[in-house]
C-alpha cells in the first residue's frame, strides 16, 4: 500500500478522535448530558470553522439536501456514541462497538456498487461482529441483564459508516472546511429535533439535560470542540477519495480505538473482563485485516 498525504491526514485525525470518549466521560462525570455535549461541540466548532474559512460561506440551494443528510447523520452518530458513555458503558467496549464501522462500510460499499464483497471480506465481517458480541459483555443468548449503553454504541458504528459514505460524495464547488461548516450548520437544528424527540420518551437528565457550564466544564467543552471535533473532522474532509478506498479509510481510522483503550486505562483507570478485551482485540484485528483485501470494483 503506497502511503499518501491522505493516509497521513487519517492518522492525525485518528489521534484527535482518540480523546472523544475520554472528554465525554469527564463531562458526564461533571454533570453534562450527552445531548448538551453534542450541541456544544457543534455550535462551538461553527465559529472556529468560520475563522478558518476566512468567513467564506457557500451553500447552494441544490446542495442543501446533501448537507442536510450529512448533518442529520453526523448529529445522530454523535448522539448515539456519547449516549453510550452516558449510560455507563466503559470506553473500551463503546469504542469497539462503534468501530464495527469498517464492517458496515464494506457492506454499504457493496450495496452502492463501489466495491465488491468477496468471501474473504465476508468472513472478516462475520469475525468482527463476533468480536463485537464478546466485547458487549453478552456471553450467552440467555443472558438478559446487559448494559443498555451497548445499543447506542452499535448504532453509532452503523451511523459512522453512513457518514463516511456520504462524505465520499464529491462536492467540488466547496473547500473541505466549507463542506464541514455546512454539515455542522445543518446538524444544529437536527440535534435540537433529536433532543426534543428523545425528551418525549426519555427523562434521564444525563442524556437530555441542559445546564449552565462552570469554568471546568467550559474548558472541557472548548477542548472537546477544538481538539476532538474541529481539527480531526477538518482533516478528514481533506482526505482524497482517489488516494484511499472506502475500506482502507475506515480501517486506518482504527488507530483511534486502539488509543482510546490506552487512554481509558491510563487516564480513567477503566477495566473490563478478559472476554470483553478478547472481543475488543478481535474487532480491531478483523478491521485491520480489511487493509489486506484489495477492493474489487
Amino acid at each position: 500500500m503506497k502511503l499518501t498525504k491522505s493516509h497521513a491526514l487519517l492518522i492525525l485525525a485518528s489521534l484527535g478522535f482518540s480523546f472523544i470518549l475520554i472528554f465525554s466521560t469527564l463531562l458526564k462525570e461533571s454533570g453534562i448530558s450527552s445531548l448538551q455535549q453534542v450541541f456544544s461541540r457543534i455550535t462551538i466548532s461553527l465559529p472556529l470553522l468560520l475563522i478558518l474559512t476566512a468567513g467564506k460561506i457557500k451553500l447552494k440551494k441544490k446542495d442543501i439536501t446533501y448537507f442536510a443528510a450529512t448533518g442529520l447523520t453526523f448529529s445522530a452518530f454523535l448522539l448515539s456514541a456519547l449516549s453510550s458513555i452516558a449510560l455507563g458503558c466503559p470506553v473500551p467496549v463503546t469504542v469497539a462497538l462503534i468501530y464495527t464501522q469498517p464492517f458496515f462500510t464494506a457492506i454499504i460499499a457493496f450495496i452502492s456498487k463501489r466495491e465488491k464483497i468477496t468471501p474473504q471480506k465476508l468472513a472478516i465481517v462475520i469475525t468482527g461482529m463476533l468480536g463485537a458480541f464478546l466485547a458487549s459483555g453478552i456471553t450467552t443468548f440467555s443472558e438478559l441483564k446487559i448494559n443498555l449503553g451497548i445499543l447506542p454504541a452499535l448504532l453509532g458504528g452503523f451511523l459512522y459508516a453512513v457518514y463516511l459514505h456520504l462524505k465520499r460524495t464529491p462536492k467540488k464547488d466547496y473547500s473541505p472546511l466549507q463542506a464541514l461548516f455546512n454539515t455542522f450548520l445543518l446538524a444544529v437544528p437536527f440535534t435540537s429535533i433529536l433532543g426534543l424527540l428523545l425528551g418525549i420518551t426519555v427523562k434521564n437528565p444525563i442524556l437530555i439535560g441542559f445546564t449552565i457550564p462552570n469554568s471546568y466544564q467550559l474548558i472541557l467543552l472548548l477542548s472537546f470542540s477544538i481538539f476532538s471535533t474541529t481539527i480531526p473532522y477538518g482533516l478528514l474532509n481533506y482526505v482524497r477519495t482517489s488516494e484511499v478506498s472506502p475500506t482502507t479509510e475506515g480501517t486506518l481510522l482504527l488507530l483511534d480505538p486502539a488509543l482510546h483503550v490506552l487512554w481509558a486505562t491510563i487516564i480513567l483507570r477503566q477495566s473490563i473482563t478478559e472476554i470483553q478485551y478478547l472481543g475488543v482485540v478481535i474487532v480491531l484485528c478483523s478491521a485491520l485485516l480489511m487493509t489486506k483485501t484489495k477492493p474489487k470494483i
